[in-house]
């Protein structure tokens, strides 16, 4: 029999054991099973799936899709693509690496996309790289706007304020995201019903060329883009505003125009006072007090101390003693001028180019 110092001095000669196999966790959703081996990266990406199910589901009546599987694979495979498409068999496997914070949640997004996408072309007895380029887009667009609401006022901000691309830039895939959420969504209040929603997102997934969908229903698809898209970006408020608007808000708001005996003339704030007892300067600081409760909660951060000075001043106007009224009008101003310095620092903050990891 070998001593214990024997079996030790054996043991510690005999050729180390392999590491255990890692662990790997699962998540089955309705669109894809989705594994990796960091518990939380799994559920992260399941997430994602089961909000777009959400949206196929609620938005647009459609039920899972039969016949192919999908599998999502997190892991970070050299040389692959990081949202990587194949098909094993009869089944799609989709193998993502996340990557940064910053960059997970859209290609777990188009992950998610893919995976429907390329399900629907099989089902359909299409090959997967004849699904449109636009439809993933939009598709993972609307997963984030579900997952992060505050996208979808991000983006509605930045259309009201950027140059629409081109219809043939967003059909391939070339337009920010943005865009392509706006076309999705002008699209389908085009189409009308869902059932007529769905058919035309899974006939391009089929491959079938949306424009020529577009050209059946109106004679110039460019002009209906341009129409729709405005009439979308104008017809929902946004339920925060962006630091532009929250100062041009104030800015239309606290501007005075009235007719004194001399024509329309712009009024100062610190003088309007003065003139308090005309019906027309009465009738103006009630609807701008009203229209003030109604919107300071939409307000930026950054201009709400502004907000809420200038409605005091407003509360105040009808019976404030003048000196009263001046006070609170200088600190409305000293708010204003902190909040643009603000928003000026900001700004260029964001405007600054973070350097690439090294």
């Amino acid at each position: 029999m070998l001593s214990v110092l024997g079996l030790c001095a054996w043991l510690a000669a005999a050729d180390p054991l392999p590491p255990p196999p890692p662990q790997v966790y699962s998540n089955d959703t309705v669109l894809a099973t989705v594994t990796g081996e960091r518990v939380a990266e799994v559920s992260f990406v399941a997430a994602h799936c089961t909000a777009l199910q959400r949206h196929l589901e609620f938005a647009l009546n459609l039920p899972p899709v039969p016949g192919p599987v999908a599998r999502i694979e997190i892991g970070d495979v050299p040389k692959l693509a990081p949202v990587d498409t194949r098909l094993v068999g009869s089944a799609v496997l989709i193998i993502l690496r996340l990557g940064s914070p910053h960059e997970a949640p859209e290609r777990a997004a188009r992950a998610t996309a893919q995976a429907w996408l390329a399900r629907v072309a099989l089902a359909g007895g299409q090959p997967v790289a004849g699904i449109e380029p636009w439809t993933r887009q939009a598709l993972a667009c609307e997963i984030l706007a579900q997952l992060r609401p505050s996208l979808n006022d991000f983006w509605y901000r930045e259309g009201r304020r950027e140059i629409p691309a081109t219809l043939e830039d967003i059909v391939a895939g070339r337009a920010p995201d943005r865009e392509a959420l706006l076309f999705w969504r002008a699209l389908r209040r085009t189409l009308g019903v869902p059932a007529d929603q769905a058919k035309s997102l899974i006939a391009s997934a089929h491959g079938q060329s949306v424009l020529k969908r577009l050209a059946a229903v109106t004679k110039s698809p460019d002009e209906w883009w341009l129409l729709h898209r405005a009439e979308l970006l104008l017809s929902r408020e946004p339920v925060s505003l962006g630091l532009r608007e929250s100062a041009e808000s104030l800015d239309d708001i606290t501007r005075f125009v009235f007719d004194l005996g001399a024509g329309d003339q712009l009024i100062s704030g610190a003088d309007l006072p003065r003139h308090r007892a005309l019906a027309a300067v009465k009738l103006s600081i009630e609807a701008r007090l009203k229209g003030l409760r109604r919107e300071v909660l939409r307000q930026n951060p950054v201009y709400h101390n502004a907000w809420r000075t200038y409605g005091t001043w407003l509360e105040a106007f009808e019976q404030g003693k003048p000196e009263e009224l001046a006070k609170l009008w200088t600190q409305y101003q000293e708010e204003r001028r902190l909040a643009d310095s603000l928003r000026r620092e900001v700004e260029a903050a964001m405007d600054t180019v973070v350097p690439a990891a090294k």
